[in-house]
């Protein structure tokens, strides 16, 4: 058979960029891989991370049946049967025997780009039972959950810059030509904004390095680590004091504009410069500019999230589009309308759910369903959590001991468990102390669909991607693997599983008092065919969503089969204005001053006095483009070259402390200590360093030949401290680290 030419979007980040890609099915082999000039959205562009799905699917170190850890510590191969019948065997036995709470589980942030874990995520959990809960959302994006929780009612309807029509754009804590604007899927961010740049606008970089988005930028300021929630609690000081309020519509219904005027009235540039380190004048210019401008924007993003006051930083985000007429407007923070329906207008939903469930180590509360994630050594350590600690572990396409606070401390913890099973295509830094581990197909052996970053594009799409390959025989897929663990968990079988998640989703979607009244859920069931998976799931939603047939044989609407005659994926318009329906707050009104985030204000004046005294050093993460966590290290074409994992220095802070290029630099915290490759580098803030996120790849045990040989580094987490939260979210601050350094 010849070559052919399919096409499907990037999976590896939010931007999921069109591909053109040449193939051998024989061989199977992937001849070429190439931007799609014909898709809508990334018309061409594509980054080095496109070739990761290739070399991953090629990689001789991916785990391709399951694994069972021998009594000596060696590995076994096993069938599929033999091991979900460990799994569930040994699972059932530690519930049986010290209740459900005595497992646990941590899902990985791979798992967001795969449909069929995000959509059978609900099996797993639902056949374990347990409220012990940890993802890597509490060392990422959560403080925006908290804070949509509680303002809009739906923790998931995140407000995207609309860049293309914008002329002023803020942008705090993120680095868009990087990460190709998480949160704000944006293919080639750096054309995007320099558009925006050549019509006149400007992009205002805040931020305590000179990023590559601070490079192009109209101007960047920068600000003292961990001090965001001061200076925007500044900005709003400002707009009230200068009568620059001007919600616009949205004001219409907002409660709470009197309040956000009181408290920050104690806030004026002044007042945080010391903490800041930004000089009044310049926040009151940049107000002014942003007011005056006729499409703003916002925008922040990972670094105001994971840093002490994250939650009350990202609400301030918030109030900040919301007071200067931003939020929901053409060219400022908009709302996209996903074709599968995901924020549609609904009831209107209580109080933020805290506290049902409280860790046994030191009674920290669960919040919307999330435990930090840091605390996962503790509440295993028997010394720490006692009989009540968790013995059961499964981990979800996740490397924890990499990505969550104190690496040392969990790693060590997890070998006190009675079972851990790690759901993974690798043998890493975490699944090393696994008992069994069940690896998945990858992206080129099964079907996709943008799930996920359908909610945070900038224009409105659909897009489903082919498999390229059939599995290899003896493989098995992810929606597969976490729907036969639930499902042997509860005594039944996977099928019955699946049956009873499409029945009660359709339950909802059709049927009276539902956007499709007329039809039955037999009928809709029938219309989806036999085929079981995540693509039934996804028809079905496509065909209730608002771009959706309705199950009208004869209507003209999306559905799954119409969407694969789509090569390219399909352009669904530029975002438009969703409220006050899309809200599912009471009374379908904003509220701008939510008594759960503005109860951590206490918190946040206390620290104003010693913020504004500090002058140690302070560690903070940065994104790179040939990196994506701790996932890609083991791919040739992304890990060759230099040695990314460098510690920036100032040069004023090099000299005091006798560093230089080249040369080794001892970082320690209160929970480690590395020794990291120095880089002096003038784009740092003076008393600010930075090491990139998710290396650490020196450890004994692994199977990851080219990570641990071309770009092992050393993890920054190992200097994140699993005691210091932003209490509101429970999220772990990576930002703002206190650190001492010197030469090693």
């Amino acid at each position: 058979m010849p070559s052919e030419i399919v096409h499907r979007s990037c999976p590896t980040c939010e931007a999921s960029c069109g591909l053109v890609c040449e193939i051998d099915r024989d061989s199977r082999k992937v001849l070429s891989i190439e931007g799609d000039p014909d898709d809508p959205r990334s018309k061409g562009y594509l980054c080095p991370k496109a070739w990761a799905m290739q070399q991953t699917f090629e990689d001789p170190d991916r785990l391709r049946e399951p694994l069972r850890k021998c009594p000596d510590g060696s590995w076994e191969s096993i069938d599929w049967e033999t091991a979900l019948d460990t799994v569930a065997a040994r699972l059932r036995e530690i519930r049986d025997a010290h209740g459900a709470d005595s497992l646990g589980y941590y899902i990985g942030n791979p798992t967001g780009h795969n449909v069929g874990g995000q959509l059978y995520i609900p099996a797993l959990i639902g056949g374990l039972g347990t409220q012990r809960s940890f993802s890597a959302a509490t060392m990422d994006q959560f403080p925006q959950n908290v804070a949509l929780r509680t303002m809009l009612g739906d923790a998931w309807m995140f407000p995207i810059p609309d860049l293309d029509r914008c002329d002023f754009l803020v942008c705090m804590g993120g680095n868009p030509l990087v990460s190709q604007g998480s949160l704000m899927s944006a293919p080639n961010a750096r054309r995007r904004l320099r558009d925006l740049c050549e019509r006149g606008g400007e992009v205002v970089v805040i931020d305590p390095r000179r990023s590559e988005t601070a490079e192009i930028a109209s101007q960047h300021v920068f600000i003292r680590p961990g001090s965001d929630a001061f200076f925007l609690l500044s900005v709003c000081q400002v707009l009230f004091a200068e009568g620059l309020v001007a919600p616009g519509r949205v004001g219409d219904f907002v409660d709470g504009l009197d309040r956000v005027e009181s408290l920050v009235a104690d806030f004026p540039p002044e007042a945080v410069e010391a903490a800041t380190r930004i000089d009044p004048e310049i926040t009151r210019a940049l107000v002014r500019r942003f007011a005056a401008a006729e499409h703003g924007a916002w925008y922040g993003r990972i670094g105001l999230c994971t840093q002490e006051f994250g939650t009350l930083a990202s609400w301030l985000v918030y109030v900040v589009n919301v007071l200067s007429g931003r939020l929901d407007e053409p060219g400022g923070m908009m709302f996209p309308r996903p074709a599968t329906g995901n924020s549609e207008p609904g009831p209107s939903v209580g109080p933020i759910e805290h506290a049902r469930y409280r860790t046994a180590a030191r009674g920290i509360p669960e919040v919307d369903g999330q435990l930090p994630c840091g605390l996962m050594a503790e509440e295993i350590e028997t010394a720490s959590a006692g009989d009540a600690r968790m013995r059961g572990l499964v981990t979800v396409c996740g490397n924890p001991v990499l990505s969550a606070p104190n690496g040392p401390r969990l790693s060590e913890a997890l070998d006190e468990l009675d079972f851990m099973v790690a759901v993974d295509i690798y043998l890493n830094e975490t699944t090393r102390h696994a008992d069994v581990i069940l690896p998945s197909t990858v992206q080129l052996e099964h079907e996709n669909y943008d799930f996920l970053f359908q909610t945070t594009a900038v224009r409105n799409f659909a897009r489903w991607s082919p498999r390229f390959f059939e599995p290899e025989e003896g493989t098995m897929d992810h929606w597969r693997i976490l729907t036969e663990i639930g499902a042997r968990m509860q005594g039944v079988s996977w099928e019955q599983v699946d049956d009873l998640m499409l029945g009660g989703m359709l339950a909802q979607m059709v049927g009276p008092d539902t956007g499709c009244p007329d039809v039955s859920p037999e009928a809709a069931r029938n219309a989806l065919g036999e085929e079981r998976g995540p693509l039934r799931f996804i028809d079905a939603m496509l065909r209730v969503g608002p771009y959706g047939d309705k199950f009208d044989p004869e209507g003209e609407g999306l559905n799954l089969a119409r969407l694969r005659e789509a090569p390219h994926g399909v352009d669904l318009g530029a975002l438009e204005r969703r409220l006050p329906e899309a809200l599912k707050t009471p009374g379908r009104r904003i509220d701008l001053a939510p008594d759960y985030v503005l109860q951590d204000i206490p918190r946040l004046r206390e620290a104003l006095a010693t913020r504004s005294r500090e002058d140690s050093l302070v560690l903070v993460g940065r994104r790179q483009l040939r990196n994506m966590n701790s996932w890609l290290h083991n791919l040739p074409a992304l890990a060759s070259g230099s040695d990314r994992c460098r510690l920036l220095v100032h040069s004023e802070d090099a000299k005091r402390l006798g560093l230089s290029s080249g040369g080794h630099a001892r970082v320690r915290s209160r929970s480690g200590e590395v020794i990291a490759l120095c880089e002096v580098s003038d784009e740092m803030m003076p008393g600010v360093v930075s090491l990139p996120h998710g290396f650490g790849h020196a450890r004994e045990g692994t199977r990851l030949a080219v990570a641990q040989s071309q770009q092992a580094g050393v993890s920054s987490n190992d200097l994140t401290d699993e005691q210091v939260l932003d209490v509101p979210s429970g999220t772990h601050v990576a930002n703002g680290i206190p650190v001492v350094v010197e030469s090693a």
